[in-house]
């Protein structure tokens, strides 16, 4: 741990330390008097054994003060510490310390810790400028060009005042839109529910009891709720009416995040399906021991049953919000889920675009959901033995051709479905009778994918021999389909009802880019498996085999999944002026950040 994390970590809770146990503000001076000096390894010069030198620590602090209060001369600290004894000695001076001692510090005794001084200088005011404590702009360090001082502010302050910007903001929002079933004369208030939420969901290995009682000795509520209280209460919700919340919330944030501009006119989407962690108590079983647990599902090949949801949430160069969540039941068809997530996201962002989702979705009821709804879809397809995918696949192994789409055949007069078809294992083989062309277009097209054969889904072991063998193997099987089987081919197809690829191009070379097009657009479906796991960072734990409470428990954590991805690209606007694919926040640095605010004594 660097020094300046250091004292970022004694100074951060200071002010509100002051404020709840000594009923005041804390000052710029008190945050200086406070900075650890203790913590610097430094080799004193000065013989200690000869006369009797300021206490190093306290010039250390002296010159910090200066350096906040962009003075450039030891004059005007000294004549400050005349006027102010008292500060003098919270310094940790023994009297007023002479002008010409903090001149000698500053040229000879701490010329070697002169870049630690400026650190604590910066942590200072940060901390102080979170707090809406009064505080210098940023032109403060001498003997340092004003253009590299503050040509941006820190990552870490930046972060801080997003997490506490958006906290403000989502604060009142989860109030309004989350609300309890109590009796009027209930003597707990109802925020102090949701803060104990925000407080289990950012702590490892923290559950409802366990987790009320430290809720209880950190907050600075005088009542907050019992464990059993506060589970008994959020899961009494049902799950309509956590759903309802979830999306409430969600609408409220994305206008705040179109209210700035940051998303665009047309958003993409992926739906998935994600799992809590494994369940091991007891299951419900008949007589030839199929599972009769209605909520406690399981993967094939997994290594325990799982609680899952299916999620929608935008991905791409949006804001990567989580839309909506519902909960999985056993039987439940993927058409219906799809539907369902399809009807509450279209209604928070109505101009979306494209669904994109894992070939666990290849199916005509998934593709009329999609279109019930004026989305377009693009997933990959399973191919079965005897299916048209097979035939259509034989046929282009006969034509020695490696890509093609075709137009699928329809009843009615909606949108031309297009099944597109391109190599597992691309460009292999050689063709000694080729004029070069069409292995140059084949080169920029590996050359295309080669970003998407360098993601690896986190759910997923994947064929590395290829560069779209990361997109092209996925599967999630829920259970084994023995009928009809399954067929592995060098082809795999893709199904869309996007116009972005026509049936009949102009070229091969032409198809052939179109598709590459279309898979760079499959590509960012990953963004919804990668939040998963970012997202579980938020999930309260819990034993509990009730599906309403573990829905409420998932759903929150959306909720502060949401507001971390708000933070994270406000910083990386303000830093950078565009939103890069990494994020500039982790969550865990969120988490450290919010902690100060989440579920504690949130800011007003």
């Amino acid at each position: 741990m660097t020094f300046r994390e250091m004292v970022d970590g004694v100074l951060s809770t200071f002010p509100r330390e002051q404020q709840v146990r000594h009923n005041r503000s804390a000052t710029l001076e008190d945050l200086v008097t406070e900075v650890p000096a203790c913590y610097l390894r430094f080799y004193d010069t000065l013989d200690h054994e000869q006369g009797d030198p300021k206490p190093w620590e306290a010039v250390f602090r002296a010159h910090v003060l200066r350096c906040v209060k962009g003075w450039k001369s030891e004059t005007t600290l000294w004549k400050y510490l005349k006027q102010k004894p008292l500060l003098s000695t919270q310094l940790g001076f023994d009297g007023i310390p002479d002008q010409s001692t903090l001149w000698r510090a500053w040229n000879g005794r701490l010329k070697s810790v002169r870049d630690a001084v400026r650190d604590a200088a910066e942590v200072v005011v940060d901390i102080a400028r979170y707090h809406d404590i009064p505080a210098p702009e940023p032109t403060f360090l001498p003997n340092q060009p004003t253009d590299t001082v503050t040509r941006s502010k820190s990552k870490d302050t930046l972060a801080r005042e997003k997490a506490r910007e958006v906290w403000k903001g989502a604060k009142p929002i989860v109030e309004d839109c989350f609300h309890l079933d109590r009796s009027e004369n209930a003597s707990i208030p109802e925020g102090a529910f949701w803060e104990q939420q925000s407080y289990l969901g950012m702590r490892t290995d923290m559950h409802p009891n366990d987790g009320a009682q430290s809720f209880a000795a950190d907050s600075t509520r005088t009542k907050t709720p019992s464990g059993d209280s506060h589970r008994l209460q959020t899961k009494d919700l049902g799950v309509e009416r956590i759903r309802t919340m979830l999306r409430e919330t969600n609408q409220t944030l994305v206008k705040q995040a179109k209210s700035k501009d940051k998303m665009g006119r047309k958003q993409m989407a992926a739906i998935d399906l994600t799992k809590g962690n494994p369940w091991d108590g007891e299951i419900t079983r008949d007589r030839s021991g199929q599972s009769q647990e209605p909520w406690i599902l399981g993967y094939k090949g997994d290594d325990g049953p799982f609680f899952q949801w299916a999620v929608i949430k935008l991905v791409g160069h949006d804001v990567p919000l989580i839309l909506d969540a519902v909960p999985v039941e056993r039987g439940r068809k993927r058409a219906d889920l799809v539907d369902d997530l399809l009807d509450g996201a279209t209604d928070i962002v109505p101009d979306l675009e494209l669904v994109m989702m894992d070939r666990e979705f290849a199916d005509d009821g998934v593709k009329d959901a999609c279109e019930k709804h004026n989305v377009h879809y693009l997933n990959p397809a399973v191919v079965r033995s005897s299916s048209d995918h097979e035939h259509q696949i034989a046929k282009i192994a006969s034509e020695n051709r490696d890509f093609d789409v075709v137009k699928q055949k329809r009843l009615d007069d909606g949108p031309a479905r297009k099944s597109v078809y391109l190599p597992k294992c691309e460009w292999e083989r050689e063709d000694e009778d080729d004029d070069g062309n069409d292995l140059t277009v084949r080169q920029e097209l590996i050359e295309e994918f080669e970003d998407i054969g360098e993601t690896t889904p986190l759910s997923e072991d994947r064929d590395g021999n290829s560069p779209l063998g990361n997109i092209l193997d996925e599967v999630h099987e829920e259970e084994e389909i023995v009928e009809p089987a399954r067929v592995e081919a060098l082809t795999v197809p893709f199904e869309t009802n996007l116009p972005w690829v026509d049936v009949n191009p102009s070229d091969d070379r032409e198809m052939k880019h179109q598709i590459g097009r279309l898979m760079v657009r499959y590509k960012r479906r990953w963004g919804i498996e990668n939040g998963f796991k970012k997202l579980k960072t938020f999930l309260a734990e819990t034993q509990s085999p009730d599906h309403q409470f573990r829905y409420f428990n998932f759903a929150f954590a959306c909720v502060l999944y949401n507001c971390w991805r708000l933070v994270d690209i406000l910083v990386q606007l303000e830093l950078h002026g565009e939103v890069g694919n990494q994020p500039a926040v982790s969550s865990n640095s969120f988490l450290t950040f919010a902690k100060k605010n989440y579920g504690l004594d949130p800011p007003d």
